[in-house]
């Protein structure tokens, strides 16, 4: 079974501090619209975020300053489920299927699934076993947050989707497009 955490924790401070994930995008929240995707295949959704999420599990950061990762690691903490995949709460546009083969490519000898476009991670769109718990807790403590290292420096057994795989599911990757600036947003 699989948990998935929407990362909803920034401060949006280039949206003047509109949480991202209440964003309208089409007549639908980026929250409304990811929820509609994750449902169907996952068991839980768990939103990591400063205030409550009506409706649904959310947890908060115990490390000031630890930025995503450490909403990762509250995620990780909080669910019971062997995996959780993790997805910014900025992604309007998740796509079923790329959801699909990331479910698909869990296996026992690996601790995390980690999508690769130009021979870079997404890190913010991953799976993770809980074995990973340790290894986030890690870098946290050591204040090391770039949540790319968790997937890269760690000594994590990822399976890695290449753009390749990606683009074949979707062509255009606008599933990996994150709004982080007004000028993102759809026209």
């Amino acid at each position: 079974m699989v948990s998935a955490l929407i990362l909803a924790g920034g401060r949006a401070t280039r949206f003047g501090g509109i949480a991202k994930h209440e964003i309208v995008i089409d007549g639908e929240t980026i929250f409304a619209r990811q929820v509609r995707v994750l449902a169907p295949r996952v068991g839980e959704i768990v939103i990591s975020a400063p205030r409550d999420v009506a409706g649904y599990r959310t947890v908060r950061d115990q490390v000031d300053g630890g930025g995503p990762l450490a909403g990762i690691a509250a995620g990780l903490r909080a669910v019971s489920t062997p995996w959780l995949l993790v997805v910014a709460g900025d992604m309007p546009n998740l796509h079923p299927a790329m959801i699909d083969l990331m479910i698909a490519a869990r296996a026992d000898d690996i601790d995390a699934i980690g999508l690769r476009v130009g021979g870079l991670p997404e890190p913010l769109f991953c799976m993770l076993h809980a074995r990973a718990q340790g290894a986030v807790e890690r870098r946290l403590a050591a204040k090391r947050y770039k949540a790319s290292g968790l997937l890269t420096e760690e000594a994590l057994r990822v399976r890695w989707i290449e753009e390749e795989a990606l683009r074949a599911i979707d062509p255009e990757l606008t599933a990996l497009v994150n709004v982080n600036k007004p000028d993102d947003m759809p026209r």
